[in-house]
């Protein structure tokens, strides 16, 4: 690879532009092999390469986001500049590109027309591409999209066969790394796999098969690995006390906490009357918490006190499951959402944390087994440090699920927040008529509340994290955290930029 950069450096030119075919510098090569470079293997080299195409590329456009030479380079440049780093495209900058959109739509939502009054299929593909950056996805540009190539079949050149061929080894690498865990993870997850076959082997090939679909269902959509692996990242930021931990218990408590959460999924597709809930699941569910009951109510001796917190934690689990299926519902005919007279009082969103609080059960039982007691600052710590970044990482999951909550008459802790926001306070929303006004106020007003709270939530997780003192090394622990705030720091941004946009559009 370095021998390929090397030549890709040799064909650049000074200003950091790159030659078309006729050997002239070109804002639409040098936009197409900056994109194929987003899309390669990382490399120091490659970043310094990358970062004198991007300036080079926001030294050509004028304050209207053109960059001089065609409507196709202008959004091949506009989606690769918004790949290389997209707060470039901040809400300003956007108002304006949605200004020049509507000027040369064929009709609302596209398809656009070329300077020449014609319908330019890559011209319509690089507009496709740079709104799916955003999210926005146009039925009327996804056939262009999906009949034009990543380079919009100009002449190739030198540099422009390199970055091909750089961007197809990212492509191979990801095809091999997708859903990947570490060597250590990996060891973890065998062991995982071992102990699963073993506890279900008494039962028949179909059952074995659907619960084994089952577990991995929840292992492969878990992103961070956590449900599988939570006292595994334990153990690590343990250091040399997780030492004392068998790799053994490790993997009996990730397979406890994958049942746990597999069965938690299955009943809450029930609790919420889902198209999903699938009736042969139920005594899967059953056999994964009986499972996870016996494991954690026999792990440690009577007198440890962690029996007694199990119980009390699996009660506080059902009642809060009860509240919110007792609560946080209202009655929905069609569109119409009936506006309950009281809305659900979350208050410090502990109703949230409680129906997730079993996965906390194997990290805080390492902790016991190396000596510390239930009732210990190090014990309550860690306890903190889950509560709060699972209330966070449920706020966001209900601002990202806001809409499809509010179509099943779900009362979620954003929807609560939206209701407030949106002032009606008594009757009907229509969620086809009033759908409009409650996307304006959820990104004007609610998104921005949610955040902040989540956000709230991951500063004391942290805080609680750092509390715990027993801890050699928190970063396998503290990225959890992180993955959270991100995303509420994400949605803040988004809507600071949403308000810009409209400002500027209005301008």
């Amino acid at each position: 690879m370095n021998a390929e950069i090397q030549k890709l450096k040799a064909c650049q030119a000074e200003d950091g532009s790159f030659q078309n075919s006729s050997g002239k510098p070109s804002v639409l090569y040098t936009a197409i092999i900056l994109s194929l470079l987003c899309r390669s293997l990382e490399s120091e080299a490659l970043k310094e390469v990358e970062k004198k195409m991007a300036e080079f590329l926001l030294s050509q456009k004028n304050k209207n986001w053109e960059f001089g030479e065609s409507l196709l380079s202008d959004f091949c440049t506009l989606s690769t500049l918004a790949e290389y780093d997209k707060s470039i495209i901040n809400g300003s900058a956007l108002a304006r590109i949605t200004k020049r959109l509507t000027e040369i739509e064929e009709k609302e939502g596209g398809p656009y027309r070329s300077p020449d009054g014609k319908i330019d299929p890559a011209i319509n593909a690089a507009v496709a591409r740079f709104l799916s950056l955003f999210e926005v996805e146009l039925l009327s540009l996804k056939t262009f999209n999906e009949q034009t190539d990543e380079t919009y079949g100009i002449p190739e050149t030198e540099a422009l066969k390199i970055a091909k061929s750089l961007s197809k080894k990212k492509s191979m690498e990801q095809s091999e790394n997708t859903g990947s865990f570490t060597a250590e993870e990996s060891k973890i997850m065998e062991i995982i796999y071992k102990k699963f076959d073993e506890r279900m082997a008494i039962f028949s090939p179909e059952l074995r098969s659907t619960a084994r679909s089952a577990i991995d269902k929840t292992i492969s959509g878990n992103r961070d690995k956590q449900m599988s692996l939570m006292s595994f990242y334990a153990k690590q930021a343990l250091g040399r006390k997780g030492g004392q931990i068998s790799d053994e218990v490790v993997a009996e408590m990730g397979l406890a906490n994958i049942f746990f959460w597999t069965a938690f999924i299955i009943y809450d597709d029930f609790w919420d009357e889902d198209e999903a809930a699938q009736s042969r699941l139920l005594p899967i569910a059953n056999i994964f918490a009986r499972h996870y009951i016996n494991y954690f109510t026999t792990l440690l001796s009577k007198d440890s006190g962690f029996s007694i917190f199990f119980e009390q934690l699996m009660d506080n689990l059902d009642a809060a499951n009860f509240w919110e299926t007792q609560t946080c519902r209202t009655k929905i005919e069609g569109s119409a959402f009936h506006i309950p007279k009281t809305l659900p009082n979350y208050e410090d969103y502990e109703n949230k944390f409680r129906p997730a609080s079993g996965h906390i059960l194997g990290s805080v039982a390492m902790l016991m087994l190396l000596g510390y007691k239930i009732d210990s600052p190090e014990v309550k710590n860690f306890i903190d440090y889950f509560r709060h970044y699972l209330i966070a990482m449920q706020i966001n999951d209900d601002a990202h699920d806001w809409e499809e909550d509010m179509r099943r008459g779900h009362i979620s802790t954003v929807v609560d927040l939206l209701l407030l926001d949106f002032g009606r306070k008594e009757g009907i929303i229509d969620l086809e008529k009033d759908l409009p006004e409650l996307k304006k106020v959820f990104w004007f007003k609610t998104i921005k509340k949610a955040a902040e709270t989540a956000i709230s939530h991951t500063e004391k997780s942290r805080q609680a994290l750092n509390n715990v003192g027993v801890f050699e090394d928190i970063k396998p622990l503290e990225r959890i955290i992180d993955t959270s705030e991100n995303i509420a720091k994400k949605a803040l941004k988004e809507q600071m930029e949403s308000v810009n946009f409209l400002e500027t559009y209005k301008s």
